[in-house]
């Protein structure tokens, strides 16, 4: 209790002169004799005089401080009056202590909340309810115990200064408060049924819930490994400090699940943002190439030509087109059958596109059995090299065509043509020369390559 605490001391109070002139006028007044002293015979006002039979006592809270001596019962006056005045003067006293008691304990939340509200990590919380506790209780250990989905509890504690994380039962004197909800002071556990002997030589112990909202999540155990007395006002103050504790446990839960949530949404945009990537990339490959042979398609080439004929319009320097076409292969269809057919022109076209390799060149189907190669920077006696090249390359595949009027295997004719390219004339004109060099292949007996002359000025 606080009033156990509260001392009133007479010889500090006969200190105070308006007592003492007090005293004196009571003397003279009644004309009394009388003196008092202390409960160790102590004289602290008037002269001793031990004839005196008269003895009362100055009594504040059923605790006697000291003695009104006299020689008649008039004395008791005295007394009574002194009594009043010191039980005045405990209550002041005691409204003090009180009101100290009381600044202390709102210091000590508002210093508490205002450390946690920084928090946002349970390491963080378990460190500062750890050094807290320590300064408010004598302890050897401070365990945070929360109730987890399995109705188990996770018992964390500082090991150092690293969080440890274990597991108990609630079969315990921390049980019994989780579910009761009410704080426990333990002085000497081996005296409570309730508890059960761990290996951490505990002898006494106070146990109070984390409560949210009428809710409890957990509990705090403080534990000492010698007999502690572990008073009231210490638990009252305890309690008010897991009820700090358990809001910001709370928040920190909320925090982790938020965070957890963040990642786990981050991941799942990322793994949709690459499937969009793959879906967008998948659709732009169909877009641009050719499912049989697997080369870009005419569309794809259209865009390819007048972004090279842009571009090297302004650098000012040679383009080539080769349109390729595979010797009487509707003959070889109606002999081998489309299967047959379908396997050639991927042969065919994975040839090509094994020759022409260099990062600016492009080989695209152009239709059927047709195909059109785009050569950057090149003139046409390079072009020429290249679609020799192309032609004894396809012969080399030696596949066989016993319907063509040319050759015992698959051949192809070629047409060449070059410029320079001109803003002013259409990339298409280019492909009109190449098939018009390819026709001329084809009627000088085709598996060959044809050339002509193409100039951009006479073109309107």
């Amino acid at each position: 209790m606080l009033a156990d605490m509260i001392q009133v001391k007479l010889k500090k109070l006969f200190r105070k002169p308006d007592l003492n002139s007090l005293l004196e006028n009571f003397t003279e007044t009644f004309n009394l004799s009388f003196f008092i002293s202390d409960t160790q015979e102590n004289v602290l006002w008037g002269n001793f005089n031990e004839s005196y039979n008269y003895h009362y006592p100055i009594v504040v809270d059923e605790e006697i401080l000291g003695w009104v001596k006299g020689k008649s019962d008039k004395i008791n006056a005295v007394c009574q009056m002194l009594n009043y005045i010191v039980k005045e003067e405990f209550n002041k006293k005691l409204l003090a202590a009180d009101t100290l008691e009381k600044y202390e304990e709102i210091y000590f939340l508002s210093s508490i909340s205002h450390k946690l509200s920084k928090c946002l990590t349970f390491e963080e919380i378990m460190k500062i309810i750890t050094v807290e506790t320590n300064k408010l209780l004598e302890s050897s250990k401070v365990y945070i115990k929360l109730l987890n989905d399995k109705g188990e509890l996770d018992i964390f504690s500082l090991i150092g200064k690293k969080l440890s994380k274990g597991q108990g039962t609630i079969e315990s004197i921390s049980g019994y408060v989780l579910r009761s909800g009410e704080a426990e002071i333990v002085n000497d556990v081996q005296q409570d049924y309730r508890y059960i002997p761990l290996a951490d030589d505990t002898k006494s112990l106070i146990c109070a819930p984390l409560k949210v909202q009428n809710q409890t999540i957990g509990v705090i155990k403080v534990i000492h490994n010698e007999s502690v007395k572990y008073t009231s006002e210490k638990l009252k103050l305890f309690t008010a400090l897991t009820s700090q504790a358990a809001i910001a446990i709370q928040n920190s839960q909320h925090h982790d699940q938020l965070i957890k949530y963040s990642h786990t949404l981050e991941q799942k945009v990322l793994e949709r943002t690459k499937e969009l990537e793959n879906a967008k990339e998948k659709l732009e490959y169909l877009a641009t190439v050719d499912e049989l042979t697997q080369l870009y398609n005419r569309r794809y080439f259209n865009e390819y030509l007048d972004q090279e004929w842009r571009r090297l319009g302004r650098e000012r320097k040679f383009i080539s087109l080769i349109v390729c076409d595979i010797d009487y292969f509707k003959l070889y269809n109606d002999y081998y059958h489309h299967q047959a057919g379908d396997k050639c022109l991927y042969q065919v076209a994975q040839c090509l596109k094994n020759l022409i390799k260099r990062p600016a060149d492009l080989v695209a189907r152009f239709g059927g059995e047709e195909f059109i190669i785009i050569l950057s920077n090149t003139n046409s006696l390079g072009a020429e090299k290249v679609a020799l090249k192309l032609c004894n390359a396809v012969a080399a595949l030696d596949i066989p065509h016993h319907r063509s009027k040319c050759s015992s295997h698959v051949t192809l004719s070629l047409g060449v043509a070059t410029t320079m390219p001109r803003v002013k004339v259409s990339p298409q004109k280019l492909i009109q020369a190449a098939d018009k060099a390819l026709y001329k292949a084809k009627d000088r007996g085709r598996n060959r390559f044809a050339t002509v002359e193409f100039s951009p000025k006479i073109i309107h």
